[in-house]
């Protein structure tokens, strides 16, 4: 049987109409602009102009009436000329069904001519025509002026960046400097403590010296005294013991007077106590009160954004064990690990 659309002969399938392929008909891309004019279902006519008066987009050939109204030729532009979103709004009044032809400058609003003579007459107003013109000025005006400032930001915000950049390098640039000044008062205090430590030990050894002699002199005293009364005890008893009686009767007085003589000169000792030395710690606390700072503060700049690291001396102590720690160390260059400089070092601290 014929096809009901072009005629073509075709075969009914076995299954019946159920059977037969449903093919939708294939429609031709409409433009992306169409004539709002002549433009239909079934017909789409693209469009090449814009009626600002009439806020439509039009065909070639419909838009020759709107070029020649009696009243006066509409404002038709190509379809490119008028952007996107300014295309539509109404450009007649509603209420006297004119074409807005001026501005109320007391309003800030536009008007058909009737509008004027009814509703604004007092009012001061000119041609839409003119008076946009002083506004595009006006507006180009200020449209020059925020792209300068925009150019202003823009420029601020590069030295803005630019700043940041600088004070990253001045953080780690501040960074090292107080890594540097932590080790060097490391070092110092270090070599500084060493110094107490050995002239405490030098003390400790000359007072062991002197406890030592003092010790040793009472200890001689006593062995001297023991020795003359073991001397007279021996003496005594030999002739106690083997002196025969009349011996014994003539030395009887002498034995006596010399013993009374040596218990007066050599009384009984009381207990001796050797010196004894014990340290005394510095208090640690006291030296950290007040939150005591060895290594220096951190403080802004006098231009806003710089950080830098000043240093401070902790106390006049310091400065004095320094000085005196230094100058040995200066003066004699012992001790010193190898590549210290001493001279460096000192100055460093006291800056």
């Amino acid at each position: 049987m014929p096809c009901p659309v072009c005629r073509t002969e075709f075969e009914i399938p076995k299954d019946g109409v159920a059977g037969l392929l449903v093919r939708a008909p294939v429609k031709e891309r409409e433009p992306a602009e169409v004539c709002e004019a002549c433009s239909t279902d079934h017909a789409v006519i693209p469009a090449t102009v814009y009626c600002v008066d009439c806020s439509q987009k039009l065909c070639k050939r419909c838009s020759v009436p709107h070029m020649k109204w009696r009243g006066g030729p509409h404002d038709v532009r190509k379809l490119d000329a008028v952007p996107c979103g300014y295309r539509g709004g109404s450009q007649y009044c509603e209420e006297h069904k004119e074409r807005f032809r001026m501005y109320c400058f007391d309003c800030q609003i536009i008007l058909c001519s009737t509008c004027c003579i009814e509703a604004h007459k007092t009012h001061k107003f000119e041609k839409i025509d003119s008076v946009a013109e002083e506004f595009a000025t006006s507006i180009d005006y200020e449209i020059q002026q925020v792209t300068s400032r925009v150019e202003c930001f823009r420029g601020a915000v590069a030295q803005a960046e630019d700043e940041n950049s600088k004070l990253l390098g001045n953080i780690q640039t501040t960074e090292q400097e107080i890594k540097v000044r932590g080790a060097d008062v490391k070092l110092f205090l270090s070599y500084l403590i060493d110094d107490q430590v050995s002239e405490l030990l030098q003390e400790l050894q000359l007072l062991k010296s002197a406890a030592e002699k003092e010790v040793k002199s009472h200890t001689d005293t006593l062995q001297l005294a023991m020795t003359e009364l073991e001397s007279f005890r021996t003496s005594s008893l030999e002739v106690r013991l083997k002196g025969s009686p009349s011996d014994i009767t003539q030395a009887a007085n002498g034995v006596c007077n010399r013993a009374k003589e040596l218990l007066d000169i050599y009384i009984i000792p009381g207990q001796y106590h050797a010196p004894s030395y014990t340290l005394t710690p510095v208090n640690i606390d006291e030296l950290l009160r007040d939150g005591q700072n060895f290594v220096g503060h951190v403080v802004k700049g006098k231009d806003s954004g710089n950080v830098s690291c000043y240093y401070r001396t902790v106390s006049a102590t310091a400065l004095f064990y320094s000085y005196r720690f230094f100058h040995y160390r200066l003066q004699t260059q012992t001790y010193l690990p190898q590549g210290f400089d001493a001279r460096t070092s000192y100055n460093r601290i006291l800056l």
